[in-house]
């Protein structure tokens, strides 16, 4: 039994050797991802105003905000030994969604006699430009071969449709509710794994998995709003 296991480390012995002298040879690359960012966050915002000496409601709720294809261009150069780079990529996501809108209309001659109208917002728009700032482990697997695992915080600029006002006029009520864009900026993570396999000697394809996640206080919002999600991307990349 001892000789067995003797025998299979004087095995194994070469190949744990080869590879913890494995090294990334490269300076550093340069790439470009297309992919789809999978996300399912709901936003509930409110607003209100004084009507006929009460006060008049709205409550808009949008499901599914987040998710969306993706567009980025970064890159990496080594920094330390032969395998620790550091990585830099900005990234755009946008969707849109349609919003559900109730508004609570007081009635100009009876008190305490709310109107409630419902309708339907089209078009919701929502984006995410996101910088990444990434620390790479890059290991080559194999000839030409190479996976990175990276982690690091990410700034999110995301810009939002919501209902921030609505007028109503009578008779009816009619009900106005125009979408108006909002801004924030926030911080947050994002973490990953990068695949790329050489068809030249400087240039080749890519794949990409990451979950991004950060969280924004919107205007009106009754909670903050998570961005970001799971990725999975493929796209090109160019060594140097």
């Amino acid at each position: 039994m001892k000789a067995g296991i003797l025998a299979l480390c004087v095995c194994a012995a070469p190949q744990i050797a080869t590879a913890q002298t494995m090294q990334w040879t490269d300076k550093g690359y340069a790439s470009v991802n297309v992919g789809v960012q999978v996300g399912s966050h709901d936003l509930t915002t409110t607003t209100s105003f004084p009507l006929f000496d009460e006060t008049a409601t709205a409550t808009t709720t949008q499901t599914d905000v987040g998710g969306g294809p993706f567009f980025e261009v970064g890159g990496a150069y080594r920094v330390w030994g032969h395998n620790l780079l550091a990585g830099l990529s900005f990234q755009h996501t946008s969707s849109h969604s349609n919003a559900a809108f109730t508004a609570s209309v007081p009635d100009p001659v009876v008190t305490d006699s709310p109107r409630i109208v419902n309708q339907t917002l089209n078009d919701a728009g929502h984006s995410e430009n996101v910088w990444h700032f990434d620390a790479i482990w890059m290991m080559p697997v194999a000839e030409k071969l190479d996976v990175g695992i990276f982690g690091g915080p990410s700034i999110f600029s995301v810009n939002q449709d919501i209902v921030t006002t609505f007028t109503s006029t009578e008779p009816g009520p009619t009900v106005t509710a125009p979408l108006t864009e909002v801004s924030k900026t926030t911080l947050g993570i994002n973490l990953g794994v990068d695949v790329q396999y050489l068809l030249g000697k400087k240039w080749g394809v890519g794949g990409l998995a990451r979950y991004t996640w950060a969280s924004a206080d919107i205007e009106g919002a009754t909670d903050k709003l998570t961005l970001g999600g799971f990725q999975l991307g493929v796209g090109g990349r160019l060594r140097f």
